[in-house]
């Protein structure tokens, strides 16, 4: 691995690291997806106490077809500009959102979608989806909704 490589690598994973940290207070303890500690098994079990224990008349399952091929750049920038105030932050995770990737030995600029193997694309995918899907739904059960309702996120599946 090339010494450039490695310093974006280690770049990203501390950039990571930082943005889990600060994220982690503000996402809603139904999002499972790609985060520290919550597995495919955890959102699994969540699923089967909700539906088990509770009164359960439907159970709608979604999945967000397409969604990390199609995320758009715009809006995990506005929703990241709300708690990173650091430009270059702010700079080096557009940049990973434009990387783009090689088709036929060409490079293919990328205008939507997170990059493939990113390091940071669930946490982004997290980020955009905590603002549009997550305190949407909260906010919709809490005044909207009759009776119980139990939300289980895993990434884009819900």
């Amino acid at each position: 691995m090339s010494h450039r490589r490695q310093n974006s690598t280690t770049s990203a994973t501390n950039v990571r690291t930082i943005m889990n940290r600060i994220y982690e207070t503000d996402f809603i303890n139904f999002s499972y997806g790609f985060r520290e500690g919550l597995s495919q098994k955890d959102a699994l079990d969540a699923l089967h106490v909700g539906i088990t224990r509770r009164k359960i008349n439907w159970v709608l399952d979604a999945d967000i077809q397409g969604f990390f091929d199609n995320i758009s750049h715009e809006w995990p920038m506005k929703h990241i500009q709300k708690r990173i105030g650091d430009k270059r932050i702010q700079r080096m995770i557009s940049k990973w959102l434009k990387t783009g990737y090689i088709k036929e030995g060409k490079r293919v600029k990328q205008e939507v979608g997170a990059p493939q193997c990113s390091v940071i694309s669930p946490l982004l995918s997290n980020i955009f989806l905590h603002y549009v899907f997550d305190l949407w739904v909260n906010q919709w059960r809490k005044t909207v909704a009759k009776g119980d309702v139990i939300v289980v996120r895993f990434a884009e599946t819900f």
